[in-house]
Order: structure tokens, then sequence, then C-alpha cells
């Protein structure tokens, strides 16, 4: 993907910040035309270069809770490895890693799922060596609040409010989607930005009952709108997991503050360690993290670890580096 200018990148972040916000609004906040960024944006949008999709967070509609997976492989089995697990319903994000031959996976899974999952079936997969599974009790950032060093602060906000209060597992009670409801998210998997219309369209339903639906889901985090975005091509090609363990530091306070840093796209804490996925321009700017986040009183061990390869992104799966077109809706 080639090197975006500054408006395509200011466009796409936006696009980060609020995947349906409106042509004119984005104009508004960049102070350019909205011709000019409707045009700009659309093409994006049909290069592949951002993508805008929709998927329920399991943990607000089921009992399933979130989960830390990594996965050590024979090296010239990883790749199948890391594929096998971004096939699985239950993995919302997966990459290997170049700091040791391991795949690592967001997974939502209820409890009394993890034995059929790990000893039924990733057991089973070829190349497996070991494989380590933690809950993720606290969340401090995903990538629907991400703000990269390309728009400001005012920028951002008025875009759409900061995701604190929508954070995955902040959710409370497990009322499952309907039919209508289950189509509408799936409708906007495969597009995230169709508008009202279309939806009621292919829901036969009223535009008033796909808003307040739709409302209804995001206002409660049952659903998720995300860009999945090119990094290399936004000007952040280092994508890396840092995990941070501490010794009697306040997880909390380092986790606001990791979650606060622009690089930081994703990040989460079960106990005393907190792992952060960050996007940098550079080698040096993620030495420089690194460096900072060593200073923390109580900080035992930082250690970090490039993302090789991605496989699967805010549930969208990825081959061979392009992320893959969803089926369409029957």
């Amino acid at each position: 993907m080639e090197q975006l200018d500054t408006l395509d990148r200011q466009i796409m972040a936006a696009l980060v910040r609020n995947g349906r916000a409106p042509w004119r609004l984005i104009a508004e906040v960049l102070g350019q035309q909205e011709r000019t960024v409707a045009r700009r944006g659309n093409k994006l949008l049909e290069s592949g270069a951002v993508r805008i999709n929709a998927f329920i967070n399991p943990a607000a509609v089921s009992s399933r809770a979130a989960f830390l997976l990594r996965v050590t492989a024979a090296p010239r089995e990883l790749r199948q490895v890391c594929s096998w697990l971004a096939d699985q319903d239950e993995s919302s994000w997966v990459s290997a890693l170049s700091g040791s031959n391991e795949g690592v996976a967001e997974m939502f899974l209820a409890p009394d799922e993890l034995a059929e999952l790990l000893y039924h079936r990733l057991a089973k997969v070829e190349g497996v060596q070991s494989f380590a599974m933690m809950p993720l009790f606290e969340y401090f950032r995903t990538p629907s609040g991400w703000t990269p060093d390309v728009l400001d602060r005012k920028q951002y906000a008025a875009l759409h409010p900061d995701e604190d209060g929508h954070l995955p597992g902040t959710a409370t009670g497990h009322t499952p989607l309907d039919d209508t409801s289950l189509l509408l998210a799936r409708l906007m998997h495969r597009n995230g930005r169709a508008t009202v219309d279309e939806l009621a369209s292919d829901l036969a339903v009223s535009k008033a009952t796909v808003s307040r639906r739709f409302d209804t889901m995001t206002s409660s985090g049952a659903l998720f709108i995300r860009a999945v975005v090119d990094l290399a091509s936004l000007g952040f090609p280092i994508e890396s997991l840092i995990t941070i363990t501490g010794e009697g530091a306040s997880t909390r306070t380092l986790g606001e503050y990791v979650a606060g840093l622009p690089v930081t796209r994703w990040a989460a804490a079960s106990g005393e360690r907190l792992m952060a996925q960050v996007a940098v321009a550079g080698l040096e700017d993620l030495r420089l993290l690194l460096a900072d986040l060593q200073k923390w009183e109580g900080v035992a061990s930082v250690s970090s670890s490039i993302y090789a390869e991605v496989f699967k992104r805010s549930t969208v799966r990825y081959h061979d580096g392009i992320p893959a077109i969803p089926a369409a809706v029957a």
C-alpha cells in the first residue's frame, strides 16, 4: 500500500475514531470541503486502506469473557497455527510475534468452554508445542479509542466521545440479541458505513427501527464499530505487543497512562500484568516508549515483541497481509 498524503491520513484517523462519521462532519473537523473529503474517503474505502466493520461484543450478550491466548509452535508450523486460530469464531484478533515462535490471540469464551478449545481442538493442531491462557479482567483501550498522532485531542473529541464507558468486559447483564438485531450486525460487519436506508431495505423494516436498534446496541456496548486500517499507510508500520509486570505498582494507574498514549491501540490487564498493542513510526520510537515505561515505580519488567504478521484484526481475517472481504449476508 502506497504512503498516503496528509489529508488522506487525517481522513483515515477520523474514521478510526468514528467509522460512521458523515463526510460533512469529518470535513468540518479537518477544515476541508465536504466534496474533497468524500472523494478522498471513498477512495480509501475502495482501496482497502481502511475498512469499516461491526461486530458483536460477546461479553455483552452472553456469558463469554475475554482471554489472551499465547501459543508456542514449531517455527515452520507457526503460520498454520495462527491461521487456525484466526479461523475460530472465538478469536477477535490474532498475530504472530517476532520475539519468539509464538502466536497471540484475544479470545472470547465461557469458562466451561476452555477445556474444549484448549485440549480437544487446539491440542490437535499440528505444530503446537505449548500454550498459556489468561483472563483479561480489565480493558483500558481498544482500537475504537486509539488516537494516533495524526489529529489533535480536540479534533478526536469532536468526532466521537472517548470509548471508556463501553470497553469490552464492562457490560453488565447478558441479554441475547434477537434475529433482527443479529442480522443487522451481520450486515454491518460486511459494510459498517451502510446507510440507514440500505439497512432498512435489507432487513425489510422501517428506518426508525434500524436507527433505534443500532443506537441501543452501540450505546449498551453490544455492538462495536471498528475501522480496520493499514497501519503502514497511516504512518505507523511497526506494531508491537508490550507486556508489563508490576511489583506493587497500581495496574489501573499504569493502564490508564498507557491507554492515554497516542501509540496505544489496545491495552488490558490480567492481575498485575498489563498488555498493550502499540503502533509506532520507527524502532527509535519503540525504544523511547519502553525506556519511559521502565521508569515507573513498581514496574518489575517490560518486554516487547514486534508483530511479524497479522492474521486477524477486529474480527476481519487477513491472508498474507491482506484483509479478506466478508461473505455476503444470505
